[in-house]
C-alpha cells in the first residue's frame, strides 16, 4: 500500500440537454469515502428522477457503514463484495418501491460507479451508462453495455460503428429496479498516479464517441472542471436529445486510503 495522501479531484454535471423536459439523472460522491456514482433514471411521470435519487442515495447509505473508520481498522472488509452488495440492495429497494407506488411502477434505472481504495479502485455496473479511464493519452472504455445493440456487436453482428448508428441503441438489457434480483459486474482494478476516470450517462455517449472524448479530456490537460463542461456542451451542440451526465475523476498524488485532511464532498441529485 502507497502511504502517501491523496486529494481526488472530482468534477460533475448533470445536465437536463436541449430535448427533455426533466432531468432524471443523479449524479453523487463523497470523496472521503472514495466514493463517485452516476445514474440514469427511466420510467414515466417522475419515476425515472426517483429510481436514479434512490439508487446513488441507498448505495451510498449502504457503503457509509461498511466504510466506518472502527470496520475499516479491523482489515476484514471485501470491497468487492460490498460494493456488490451494496448495489443488488438498490435494486431490491428499487423494485419494491416500483411495486408499492402506482406512479412508479415500472421504473428503473442504470448505474456506474467507482469505490477507490489503497491502490486500486472498484467498479460496478449496471446498464448502458459507461466507465472510462483515460490513462497517458489513450482511453479505455472500461464496461461493457448491457444492451440488446452491445449483444449484437460482441456476436459480429453489428460493427461498433453500425451499432453507434442503430435505432435500438438505447434498448437496455439490464437495469436497477425492473426485477427482484440483477447481475452486477463488478471488477477490481489498480489505479496509477495522473489517471483519470470519466462516468457518463448515454446522452453524451450517444453523440460524442470514444475518440472525441479522448480529445476533450487531453487538450484540457489536468483542468477536469473545463474538460467536464467541454463534454456536456459538445453533447448539447449536437442536438442535446437526452439528459447528459458527466463525472470527472483525477488522481494527482499516489493512491492511498490515509485522506484525513480531504472532506467531504457531494453533488446534488438530478441538477436542472
Amino acid at each position: 500500500m502507497i502511504g502517501s495522501e491523496v486529494k481526488l479531484n472530482i468534477n460533475g454535471i448533470s445536465d437536463v440537454g436541449r430535448v427533455r423536459e426533466g432531468n432524471e439523472d443523479s449524479i453523487a460522491w463523497d470523496a472521503r469515502l472514495g466514493l463517485i456514482m452516476l445514474a440514469d433514471g427511466m420510467g414515466g411521470h417522475n419515476a425515472g428522477e426517483v429510481a436514479s435519487a434512490l439508487a446513488v442515495e441507498t448505495i451510498k447509505t449502504a457503503l457509509q457503514d461498511v466504510l466506518a473508520p472502527e470496520i475499516q481498522a479491523a482489515d476484514i472488509i471485501d470491497y468487492h463484495d460490498a460494493v456488490r452488495e451494496a448495489v443488488v440492495f438498490a435494486n431490491q429497494e428499487i423494485h419494491e418501491q416500483a411495486q408499492m407506488k402506482t406512479e412508479c411502477a415500472g421504473m428503473g434505472t442504470t448505474v456506474v460507479m467507482g469505490l477507490f481504495r489503497h491502490d486500486s479502485v472498484i467498479l460496478a455496473h449496471v446498464g448502458d451508462s459507461r466507465i472510462y479511464r483515460f490513462r497517458e493519452g489513450e482511453l479505455t472504455r472500461m464496461t461493457s453495455d448491457h444492451s440488446l445493440v452491445q449483444e449484437m456487436v460482441d456476436s459480429g453482428y453489428l460493427s461498433q460503428e453500425e451499432a453507434q448508428q442503430s435505432a435500438s441503441k438505447n434498448l437496455i438489457t439490464r437495469a436497477l429496479g425492473i426485477a427482484p434480483d440483477v447481475e452486477v459486474d463488478v471488477n477490481q482494478i489498480p489505479v496509477q498516479r495522473d489517471d483519470i476516470f470519466l462516468m457518463c450517462s448515454d446522452g453524451l455517449s450517444d453523440l460524442v464517441n470514444d475518440q472525441e472524448i479522448s480529445q476533450v479530456i487531453g487538450d484540457a490537460g489536468m483542468d477536469m472542471q473545463m474538460a467536464t463542461q467541454e463534454l456536456v456542451n459538445l453533447a448539447n451542440e449536437r442536438g442535446g436529445t437526452d439528459n447528459i451526465s458527466v463525472i470527472l475523476v483525477s488522481m494527482t498524488e499516489a493512491f492511498s486510503d490515509e485522506r484525513g485532511a480531504e472532506p467531504s464532498t457531494d453533488t446534488l441529485n438530478n441538477p436542472k
